[in-house]
C-alpha cells in the first residue's frame, strides 16, 4: 500500500518537473526574444544563457537540461577592420596622392612627363628638382585617386583646372577680361604661349600654375623644316611706284633637322641642333616694282577718325618687351575703315604680320597705314578723301582678335596716332 503511494508521488514529481522544464525553456526564449541586439550584445549573449540555464536548473530541482548549452545563441564579434597595402607618391617627404596600384603610381608619373615631352620625341633623360618617390604604405579604407587626377594635381596643384579653348577672334585682352584677370595674371599663368600667337583649338590656364614637381626633361626631336626663298626684283612702269606684284612665286625648301631640346616644365631652356639634311631646295621668287610715278596729293593735315568707334585694345609704345608700332582699336569684323585724310593710296596688299594692310601718303611726308584688314576695296594709285571707306576690319595676318591696327609715320618713323586723332 506505502509502495503504490510512493510510486504515485514520485511519478507527480516528475510530471512537475518537466512541465517546470518546458515553462522554465518557455520563459528563456520569451525573455530572449524581448531583449534588443544592442542590449544582447552589451550584458553578453553567454552571460545570458549562463543566467537562464542556471534559472531553469533551480526550478526543476538541480536537473541540467540536456544539450542547455547548446541552446544558447552565438555572441556576436565585432569585425576587424584590415590594413591594405596602397602606394603614395611622395614629394620632398610629402605625400601628394594616394594610389590602389604600383603600376598605377608608376603611370601618374609617366603622364607628368609624357605632358611636357614632344610628341614623337625621343625622351634622352628625366630629372626632378624636388626628391620623387613612390612608397609602399598600409592603410583602413584610404581615398584614393584616379591617374587622371593625381597628375593632373602634380601639375597644377588642383584636382579641377580651369581652362579656357582659343577660338576665332580670340585675344589676351578679351580672355583677361572676362575671366576677372588682368593680361599680366594671364600671361604669368601661360609662360609656354606667345599673347600675338594664340592658335585656335589651344588652351589657356585661368589660374595660377603651382606645380608639385619641376621636371628637367631632356629630349630628342626630329622635324621638318622649311628653307626660306629669295627675292628678286625687276622694275616696270607699268606699275605704280611702292606697288609690287609677283610674276614668278618663290618655293620654299625644305631640311630634316633633329634637335636635342631641353625643356623646364614645358618651357624650351636650351636647344641645340646635332644634325640635318636639304631635302629640297628652294626657288626664288621674282617680283614686278612699280615705277610708274603717284599723283602729287597734299592732304589738309587735319585727321578724322578711322572708324566709327574708338576702343583702345592696345596703346602706342612697347609691348610684351617689344615696341608697337601703332595703336590697336577694336571692333567687330566688317566695321568699315575710313581714310583719316585726303591721300593716294600706295599700298594695298597682303603684308607678312601686317596682313591686308592699305597705306596712304597725305603730302609733306605723312603716310597712314591700315592693318589686319578683311576686305581692301581700294588699288594703288587711287585717290581717296578724307572720311572715305577704304577696308573693313579683319583679323589677317598676326592677330589674335578683330581689331584695326593704325599707324602714322612721319618721314618713314612711326608716331603716336592719338596724337592726329
Amino acid at each position: 500500500m506505502y509502495s503504490m503511494f510512493t510510486d504515485k508521488i514520485v511519478a507527480a514529481v516528475k510530471a512537475i518537473t518537466n512541465k517546470t522544464r518546458e515553462i522554465v525553456t518557455d520563459f528563456r526564449i520569451d525573455k530572449l526574444s524581448k531583449l534588443s541586439k544592442k542590449t544582447m550584445i552589451g550584458i553578453g549573449a553567454s552571460a545570458l544563457a549562463v543566467v537562464v540555464i542556471c534559472g531553469a536548473f533551480a526550478l526543476s530541482g538541480g536537473e541540467e537540461p540536456e544539450n542547455a548549452l547548446l541552446s544558447a545563441p552565438p555572441q556576436e564579434e565585432e569585425p576587424v577592420e584590415v590594413a591594405e597595402i596602397y602606394y603614395s607618391i611622395e614629394i620632398d617627404g610629402t605625400s601628394v596622392a594616394l594610389l590602389a596600384t604600383e603600376e598605377d603610381a608608376r603611370a601618374v608619373l609617366d603622364n607628368v612627363v609624357d605632358h611636357y615631352r614632344t610628341e614623337g620625341s625621343e625622351i634622352i633623360s628625366v630629372a626632378y628638382n624636388e626628391s620623387v618617390e613612390i612608397v609602399e604604405v598600409e592603410a583602413v579604407e584610404p581615398e584614393l585617386m584616379s591617374v587622371e587626377d593625381a597628375a593632373t594635381m602634380i601639375l597644377t596643384g588642383t584636382k579641377e583646372p580651369k581652362v579656357h579653348t582659343v577660338v576665332s577672334g580670340d585675344n589676351f585682352w578679351d580672355i583677361a577680361v572676362k575671366n576677372g584677370m588682368t593680361v599680366e595674371e594671364l600671361i604669368a599663368s601661360n609662360p609656354d604661349k606667345d599673347p600675338d600667337r594664340l592658335k585656335i583649338g589651344s588652351t589657356l590656364n585661368l589660374y595660377e600654375l603651382k606645380p608639385f614637381v619641376h621636371v628637367s626633361l631632356t629630349e630628342r626631336v626630329a622635324t621638318t623644316e622649311r628653307i626660306d626663298y629669295d627675292i628678286a626684283y625687276e622694275e616696270t612702269n607699268t606699275l605704280y611706284k611702292g606697288e609690287i606684284k609677283v610674276k614668278t612665286a618663290g618655293v620654299y625648301g625644305q631640311r630634316q633637322v633633329t634637335k636635342e631640346i631641353v625643356r623646364e616644365n614645358g618651357v624650351v631652356v636650351s636647344s641645340t641642333e646635332i644634325a640635318s639634311a636639304v631635302i629640297s631646295e628652294p626657288s626664288t621668287q621674282v617680283n614686278l616694282k612699280g615705277t610708274k610715278s603717284l599723283a602729287t596729293l597734299v592732304g589738309s593735315g587735319s585727321f578724322v577718325s578711322p572708324m566709327g568707334n574708338l576702343e583702345i585694345s592696345s596703346a602706342y609704345g612697347s609691348r610684351g618687351g617689344g615696341r608697337h608700332t601703332g595703336v590697336d582699336l577694336r571692333n567687330p569684323k566688317g566695321t568699315p575703315i575710313y581714310a583719316v585724310d585726303d591721300g593716294v593710296v600706295t599700298a594695298a596688299k597682303y603684308q607678312g604680320s601686317y596682313g591686308n594692310i592699305v597705306k596712304l601718303s597725305h603730302g609733306n611726308g605723312v603716310e597712314t597705314w591700315y592693318a589686319h584688314c578683311d576686305k581692301m576695296i581700294v588699288s594703288v594709285g587711287d585717290v581717296v578723301k578724307k572720311g572715305q571707306q577704304i577696308a573693313t576690319v579683319g583679323i589677317t595676318g598676326r592677330a589674335t582678335g578683330y581689331h584695326l591696327h593704325f599707324e602714322v609715320r612721319k618721314n618713314g618713323v612711326p608716331q603716336n596716332p592719338m596724337n592726329y586723332l
